[in-house]
């Protein structure tokens, strides 16, 4: 997570002043199935903005690259019980995959512990060799058992290895941001780790982790040394890897997309990925994926926000790689839009404008049981989580919810006349159901004016006759437990009646839509209004024949 923001004013709704404030890219970009907001749309027709949806014609991909992978703070916060049950929620009801987290190598994991009370004692049973996996492996085995996987994240550097001690530490968890004294000591240290997990879950099942090499080395409050000390740092653990089975899939470098205001100047994350991949292949060293971080706020992401990101690194990724987004959200930073329908809004466009570009989108984080500054125990705090501490679903799990259902091939959706804010997609299933989600959302950064309500008339070409039509809404009106909460006096403690009071009020509640047209013409109409910041999915049944 890169905790710096664009801190450029945004104008905030009501509730949030309440709180203080992929390698066909191109051609999915150019093909006319691309339904995010175009600069170049025609003007809009007499009758107002209208989307297009055409189910005569054909069918492109439509991956749930979403659900691939998430992530979840650091390691020792997994083997609480109540972070556990709030994973497997997702895993089981959006069909999450995979977790990735923080500091699997931490000191509070007793990885490779030299020394007791903060360095002052010596642990009298270390060695270089004699490494300690039982933590990690009693997260891994509840991983497994529950039909999941590691997205392993190589982190932090062990006491024992670190080259020096940290001159800080700016995060309250104990990520050792320090480069090793010796980067053969680190490569046997993955080494060892890779080869256990082998022995103990065997090559088939640890063939499907993806090993990642640290986290944003391009921020110094994660990597104290340069570049070229990461590379050696990847180089080091990623033949270790490989050393143990050449089928093991590594790679990063997992870079930031923004940078501090503040602190020593470091290279932005577009040319850093850049850079280490240049590196790599003229080096011949071993990469088998792309990873990078991209948040709405960051500084270095630009007007076009994180797609526009992420196509420069998919266009950075040599050919056949995949590229993983192994964390993503609306702010990188604590921020009431984190508990509101702008999550989900921000994350549906971010979905859309990036069908074949990006392999995985992992949302950071899936709970807000999280420690990386602090533990919060506020319900509503504006946290990263899909969850609250109490398990509440907010609006950016529910949009998941509703992806989650939809079907893998991507519908003809033209917008005419709509607002720069406002796009969405068409989705088919196998059972001929099409899905239409529509977003109205503005992206961060100066001077933006806030989205304001749209009204769209959509027309769907090639339904069966009798097709029926069911609504489901996240916006200031639906699905909203943050505005329940502030209802019920904000409070900080929440009885069980409340927290039941706030889980009504998160669940997705659907309606018939009326759809007008003729049976005969094979064409339906409807007309939808999209609050601010709102998504609506509109699900259409395939009807009689």
């Amino acid at each position: 997570m890169n905790p710096q923001p664009d801190d450029s004013p945004r104008s905030l709704t009501r509730r949030h002043a309440l709180l203080g404030g992929a390698a066909a890219a191109g051609a999915a970009l150019t093909s006319g199935l691309f339904s995010s907001p175009a600069a170049a749309a025609p003007a809009a027709p007499a009758t107002g903005p209208r989307a297009l949806v055409d189910l005569t014609r054909g069918t492109s991909a439509f991956p749930h690259v979403w659900e691939r992978a998430i992530a979840g703070d650091w390691a020792k916060q997994a083997l609480r019980r109540d972070y556990q049950d709030q994973l497997f929620t997702c895993h089981d009801e959006l069909g999450i995959e995979s977790l990735r987290f923080h500091g699997i190598f931490n000191t509070s994991m007793s990885t490779a512990n030299a020394t007791y009370n903060g360095g002052r004692t010596r642990n009298p049973s270390y060695t270089q060799d004699n490494y300690s996996w039982f933590n990690i492996t009693q997260i891994y085995d509840a991983l497994v058992d529950q039909g999941m996987h590691p997205f392993v994240e190589l982190s932090s550097m062990p006491e024992s290895l670190q080259a020096s001690a940290p001159p800080f530490r700016g995060l309250l968890f104990d990520f050792n941001q320090m480069a090793p004294k010796d980067f053969a000591a680190w490569g046997n240290l993955v080494g060892a780790f890779a080869k256990h997990m082998v022995d103990r879950y065997g090559l088939a099942e640890v063939r499907k982790w993806p090993f990642e090499v640290w986290n944003e080395p391009n921020l110094f409050t994660f990597y104290d040394g340069d570049q070229q000390s990461y590379f050696n740092l990847y180089r080091a653990a990623a033949e270790a890897i490989k050393n143990v089975d050449a089928s093991l899939q590594v790679g990063g470098p997992a870079t930031s997309a923004g940078q501090f205001s503040f602190g020593p100047p470091r290279t932005l994350g577009t040319q850093y990925y850049r850079e280490f991949m240049q590196w790599a292949t003229a080096n011949k060293v071993p990469v088998d994926f792309g990873t990078a971080h991209g948040y709405e706020t960051d500084r270095g992401i630009g007007p076009e926000g994180t797609a526009s990101f992420f196509r420069q690194n998919r266009a950075d990724t040599p050919a056949g790689l995949p590229l993983y987004i192994t964390e993503v959200n609306v702010s990188s930073t604590n921020h009431p839009k984190l508990d509101t329908s702008e999550a989900a809004a921000s994350f549906l466009r971010t979905v859309v404008e990036t069908v074949g570009v990006v392999d995985a989108l992992a949302v950071w984080t899936f709970s807000d049981i999280y420690e990386e500054l602090t533990q919060a125990d506020n319900p509503f705090h504006g946290g990263f989580g899909l969850q609250t501490i109490h398990g509440i679903k907010k609006p950016l799990y529910r949009l998941l919810q509703i992806l989650h259902h939809t079907g893998d091939r991507r519908v003809p959706l033209t917008l005419t006349g709509a607002p720069a804010t406002v796009g969405g997609i068409a989705v088919a299933k196998d059972d001929g159901a099409v899905d239409v989600l529509l977003y109205n959302h503005v992206l961060a950064g100066p001077n933006q004016a806030p989205a304001e309500t749209a009204t769209l008339t959509v027309n769907v070409s090639g339904v069966a006759p009798g097709a029926k039509a069911r609504i489901q809404r996240i916006d200031e009106d639906h699905t909203n437990p943050y505005r329940e909460w502030l209802d019920l006096g904000s409070p900080e403690y929440p009885t069980r009646a409340q927290l039941r009071a706030l889980d009504d009020a998160s669940e997705l509640h659907e309606r018939n839509l009326d759809l007008q047209g003729s049976g005969g013409s094979r064409e339906a109409t409807f007309t939808i209004t999209l609050p601010a910041e709102g998504v609506a999915a509109v699900h259409i049944a395939r009807g009689n024949h």
